[in-house]
C-alpha cells in the first residue's frame, strides 16, 4: 500500500527538478537541435521552427510536437496572436498564416513580393497591424495579414520594431531609420557602417541595437542620438531583447563559423554585459517571456525558469591584489557546481584590462564554456562553472590577462578539476 505514495513523491520530485534548474537548460527536440526562431504565447504554449519544420510544444518546451516537415521555405520567424492565428515568414518573399494552430498554412497576399524580399521578421502589433522585414523592404498589412504592401524605406533592411501604429525603427546595413507617421516617411541616421542585426526598444525614448562587429549601442532620446555600450570585435551579434529598462540579453555567435556562441546579460540597463554559462555554439534568437522565463535557439534550444541564472562573475572585494592569480576551485572534486576565484592587479598603464577570460577545456584540450570575458577592473572576482551539461571527467580552466606591463604582455594561468557524477 506504501508503493503508490513513494511513487506520486517521487513523481512529484522529478517535476520540481524540471521546473527549478538554475540557468539554462538544453531542450531536446524530436527533429535534433538547430532552430532560427522561437515564439511563446505564455509559459506552457510555445512554437519553434528551422528550415521546412514547424514544431509545438504545450508543456514549456518538455516535449515537442511536429506540425509541419514541408513549409518549402527556410522559416526565419514566428508569431501567434493566439491559441489559433499565427504567422510565419521566410525565403523568397514567402508570408504565411494559420487560423487553426499551426496546422494548416495558406499564402497572404503579397502582390509586390519578390523572390529577393527574403524575410527575416514578422511583426503584429494588434490583430490587423503587422509588418514583415525583409533583407530588402519592408511590408504592412492592415487587414490581419491578408494582404501587404511595401513601405518605402530606401534601405537595406535587415530587422525592426514598431511600438505602436506611428512609431517605428528599422536597422540594416550601415543604417537606422525612425517613423513616426506608420511608416509612410522615415528619417535615416547613419552612424555606422556595419551590418546592424536587431533592434528593441523597451519604450519610445529608451533602445539598444547590436551588429556583426561586436558592437552593442544605446539611445535614450528615441534614435537621434547613439551611445556605445559594449564592443568586442570577435563576437557577431544576432538578437537583443529586454524585460525592463535594466534587465536584457544580447546573443550571438564568435566568428562566422557559428561553432561557438555567447549569451551576454545586463542588470544596470547596459552599462556592463557579462556572459552567461551556455553550451559553446552559435546562437540566433532569443525570447523572454518575462525576466525570468525564457528561450533561446541556435544550435541548440535552451531554456531558463530564472534569466539564465546569476550573473557568472562577482567581485569579492574592491581591495586591489598585488599579483594576478588563479587559485584551486572548491569544491574539488565537484557535482554540478563549483566555484573558481581568481585576482586582478592593477596596471600602471590603466586600471581596466581588456581582455580577461576565464575558459574551460576538456581532456583533449576543446574549449567548452567560456566563464569570463570582460574588461574587468582590479579587483577579487569569483566565477561558479556549472558542469549539468557535461560529463564526469578531468577539466582545465585557464585564466588569460592581457597586462601592458608585463614583458610577456599577459598573464596565463591554468589549472585542473574534477568533475564526479
Amino acid at each position: 500500500m506504501k508503493k503508490p505514495f513513494i511513487i506520486i513523491i517521487l513523481s512529484f520530485v522529478l517535476i520540481c527538478n524540471i521546473y527549478s534548474q538554475s540557468g539554462w537548460q538544453i531542450q531536446t527536440t524530436p527533429v535534433g537541435q538547430y532552430f532560427s526562431t522561437v515564439y511563446f504565447l505564455n509559459e506552457n504554449t510555445g512554437w519553434i521552427a528551422r528550415m521546412y519544420y514547424l514544431l509545438k510544444t504545450t508543456n514549456k518546451g518538455i516535449n515537442w510536437i511536429i506540425l509541419s516537415n514541408n513549409f518549402n521555405i527556410d522559416v526565419t520567424d514566428i508569431q501567434f496572436m493566439d491559441e489559433i492565428t499565427g504567422y510565419v515568414v521566410g525565403s523568397t518573399g514567402s508570408i504565411r498564416k494559420t487560423t487553426n494552430g499551426g496546422i494548416n498554412w495558406s499564402f497572404t497576399n503579397c502582390s509586390q513580393c519578390t523572390n529577393a524580399d527574403d524575410f527575416l521578421q514578422i511583426q503584429f502589433i494588434d490583430s490587423n497591424t503587422g509588418y514583415a522585414y525583409g533583407d530588402q523592404r519592408i511590408f504592412k498589412s492592415t487587414d490581419a495579414g491578408l494582404d501587404w504592401s511595401p513601405l518605402e524605406c530606401n534601405l537595406i533592411i535587415l530587422r525592426g520594431q514598431f511600438l505602436n501604429s506611428i512609431t517605428g525603427w528599422v536597422v540594416g546595413l550601415g543604417a537606422f531609420a525612425k517613423t513616426t507617421n506608420g511608416g509612410v516617411n522615415w528619417v535615416q541616421n547613419q552612424f555606422t557602417n556595419n551590418w546592424t542585426n536587431d533592434i528593441f526598444f523597451i519604450n519610445i525614448n529608451t533602445g539598444w541595437i547590436v551588429n556583426w562587429k561586436g558592437d552593442i549601442f544605446k539611445t535614450t532620446n528615441g534614435g537621434d542620438n547613439w551611445t556605445l555600450q559594449y564592443k568586442d570585435s570577435t563576437k557577431i551579434f544576432h538578437d537583443v531583447v529586454f524585460t525592463s529598462n535594466d534587465t536584457g540579453w544580447a546573443i550571438g555567435q564568435i566568428g562566422y563559423s557559428g561553432s561557438q556562441g555567447f549569451v551576454l546579460k545586463t542588470t544596470n540597463a547596459g552599462q556592463n554585459w557579462f556572459n552567461q554559462q551556455v553550451p559553446n555554439t552559435g546562437y540566433y534568437e532569443i525570447f523572454m517571456l518575462n525576466s525570468n522565463e525564457g528561450w533561446v535557439v541556435g544550435n541548440n534550444l535552451l531554456h531558463t525558469t530564472d534569466g539564465g541564472g546569476t550573473i557568472g562573475i562577482k567581485q569579492i572585494t574592491s581591495e586591489i591584489p598585488s599579483s594576478f592569480s588563479l587559485e584551486q576551485n572548491y569544491p574539488n572534486p565537484f557535482n554540478p557546481v563549483t566555484k573558481i576565484k581568481f585576482n586582478i592587479q592593477k596596471s600602471v598603464v590603466s586600471s581596466l584590462y581588456s581582455a580577461v577570460t576565464l575558459k574551460v577545456f576538456d581532456i583533449l584540450g576543446k574549449e567548452v564554456a567560456t566563464l569570463v570575458n570582460e574588461q574587468l577592473a582590479p579587483g577579487t572576482y569569483s566565477v561558479d562553472f556549472d558542469g549539468t551539461n557535461f560529463p564526469s571527467g578531468v577539466y582545465f580552466y585557464q585564466l588569460r590577462v592581457e597586462d601592458p606591463t608585463r614583458r610577456t604582455g599577459e598573464y596565463v594561468k591554468t589549472k585542473k578539476m574534477l568533475l564526479l557524477k
